[in-house]
């Protein structure tokens, strides 16, 4: 389970702390990942609906800290900052980084 997890670099010792049931973590982390605002959140992008993408990916990136899933909330946080910034030239790079890490991390979680 610990080579499985640090695969995509989620630290299992920290998760097992919080969450001691880990089977219950999973679904919650399945749940979690088929969040609609991860299949939105590109169209919310292309279509320049900036305040919208930056509320989805707060909430996001919420969780994803809430989660243990750091790599995950690292890119999320990424995608925050270029928008809370206005950095809009950044945004679709880092948006293709998340859907990266987001598609390892789901590919653990529903193997």
């Amino acid at each position: 389970m610990k080579k499985k997890y640090a695969s995509v670099g989620l630290n299992y010792d920290l998760i097992a702390d919080k969450y001691p049931n880990i089977d219950e973590y999973e679904e919650i982390v399945n749940a979690y990942l088929a969040d609609e605002f991860f299949l939105q959140l590109e169209e919310m992008l292309e279509m320049e609906d900036y305040a919208m993408a930056k509320d989805a990916v707060k909430g996001l990136y919420i969780l994803a800290s809430d989660l243990f899933l750091y790599p995950l909330y690292e890119t999320l946080l990424e995608i925050y900052e270029d928008l809370e910034y206005e950095m809009y030239g950044d945004v679709m790079g880092h948006y293709r980084d998340m859907e990266e890490t987001y598609q390892k991390v789901r590919g653990i979680f529903h193997a």
